[in-house]
């Protein structure tokens, strides 16, 4: 029987919105407005984010950060400072909005099963973000708690053993196919794609679809009386 939903929290409760490349374009503007689209800026920032998580030994997501822009100054041939520069990034952490359906979706799965954050982040900004959009949950587990990243099996298999349940027991909601997906599925935990834009899942096959939170509850009653939705 389910006994907890798992939150990704970024891009599936909170709206990122366009935070991060309006602040590659404040970065930019600090060196002197070179030639490179913002956009493009930050998709190479997040490729060298994910190769930054994946090295060993455990970094902090604030620290990555720093490894991140001075990788990218490097690479560009920018002349700015990334560690007073990369101060333009992380004032953008702690400052997410919920989508619309969070606030209605959540109260309404209180008491069917214990809800749990699972989010790549450290502490402080993920804190801020759910006191300031009145979330709450049971439980917290941030990658800085757990000392490691999504998709190491060891991010869900801590989380499973921290709430003493078994694999089935527990349903994994996100947005990201690799993070939310894959990644918990891969651990024996069945796993709800939040597919707000309509995507294709490619290789991923997630256990459940949704268009948006919304379609959780409807999920959830089903599971608990042990139905194939």
């Amino acid at each position: 029987m389910l006994q907890a939903i798992l939150f990704d929290i970024y891009g599936t409760l909170l709206d990122t919105g366009t935070g991060s490349v309006d602040a590659c374009t404040k970065i930019l503007r600090q060196n002197g407005q070179p030639p490179i689209a913002p956009a493009g800026f930050y998709a190479r920032w997040k490729q060298l984010h994910r190769q930054h998580m994946d090295e060993s030994p455990f970094r902090t997501e604030e620290a990555i950060y720093h490894a991140d822009l001075r990788a990218l100054y490097q690479e560009y041939h920018l002349p700015g400072d990334p560690a007073e520069d990369v101060k333009i990034m992380l004032a953008t952490l702690g400052t997410r909005r919920p989508y619309p359906e969070a606030k209605q979706a959540l109260p309404a799965l209180q008491g069917k099963a214990i809800l749990c954050a699972a989010s790549i982040t450290d502490n402080a900004p993920l804190s801020q973000d759910l006191s300031r959009a009145g979330i709450h949950f049971a439980k917290t587990f941030t990658s800085e708690s757990l000392r490691c990243y999504k998709p190491d099996p060891r991010f869900y298999t801590a989380i499973l053993s921290a709430l003493g349940i078994r694999p089935q027991e527990a349903l994994f909601v996100g947005d990201s196919l690799l993070n939310d997906v894959t990644g918990p599925q891969a651990a024996g935990i069945p796993a709800c794609w939040v597919n707000r834009h309509g995507r294709t899942p490619g290789k991923a096959r997630p256990a459940y679809t949704v268009a948006s939170l919304a379609g959780l509850l409807p999920l959830v009653d089903a599971l608990r009386k042990g139905a194939r939705p």
